[in-house]
């Protein structure tokens, strides 16, 4: 009997860390993404390639979806805000980047890079190379 119950839980409990382990390693491959698309959308700025930056920002919406979805599952409201408002910038820097709006684009930026570094601050600890989610 108590092998009937107890090898279905210790199941559970390993597929259970197993999910949660996935999930963080498709974390950290989001956020090298982000970074990635962010210096792209960056350099596609400086040279004036519109479509480059429209490209970019509609990827790094879509990530910032993932994120929203990744913090939501953990409870975290603040960081749930942080990734919603990113992605709004990111949807916000395609439309500036298609309507050729300098100005825009520069803002959403801004705000994409300060979403990402207020994020780090409450929820990342470690060094680069070693970062760890808190």
């Amino acid at each position: 009997m108590k092998r009937t119950i107890v090898l279905p839980v210790l199941l559970a409990m390993g597929f259970a860390v197993c999910v949660i382990a996935q999930s963080e390693a498709d974390y950290s491959g989001w956020m090298k993404d982000v970074a990635a698309t962010k210096g792209k959308a960056k350099k596609a700025l400086d040279s004036k390639s519109n479509s480059d930056v429209a490209d970019a920002g509609s990827h790094l919406a879509g990530l910032f979806k993932q994120v929203g979805a990744f913090w939501s599952s953990r409870n975290a409201s603040d960081a749930v805000t942080i990734a919603k408002n990113a992605e709004t910038a990111s949807n916000d820097l395609a439309a500036a980047a298609k309507a050729g709006d300098d100005a825009k684009m520069q803002s959403a930026m801004q705000t994409i890079n300060g979403a990402c570094g207020t994020c780090h601050m409450a929820h990342r600890e470690g060094s680069p190379g070693s970062f760890k989610i808190k």
